[in-house]
């Protein structure tokens, strides 16, 4: 599963070292090429759009009974480093679902690799 599959949630998960929340993953292994930014935003708003109705509707709690009374944050997982169009439209999501409850968190694949070497 990936970002290009807008309609499905990737991974949900309930890490150990943060214990009170919930991450829903998004992967999104696409590049940020200038011909291809707009559908890659529009892909990402998608997804995004799915995992809050997945959270809001309570299918995530349906789904996931141990999520119960966990914080939901969306983790993006990307493969490649953000262009400025993409980091404003992810600062704004992360500013409008903080308001809803849900956190937002981008996180280049390369970086995660490093801190876990």
């Amino acid at each position: 599963m990936s970002i290009v599959e807008t309609n499905v949630v990737d991974i949900i998960a309930v890490p150990e070292w943060e214990p009170d929340h919930v991450i829903l993953i998004i992967t999104d292994h696409l590049e940020w090429g200038k011909a291809q930014q707009g559908e890659h935003l529009l892909l990402l708003q998608e997804k995004i759009n799915t995992y809050v109705a997945f959270i809001e509707s309570g299918e995530l709690l349906e789904s996931y009974p141990p999520t119960k009374g966990k914080n939901p944050k969306i983790c993006i997982n990307g493969l490649y480093e953000l262009p400025e169009q993409a980091e404003l439209f992810i600062d704004r999501v992360t500013e409008v679902l903080k308001e809803v409850g849900i956190g937002v968190e981008f996180v280049l694949e390369a970086d995660e690799a490093i801190r876990n070497m």
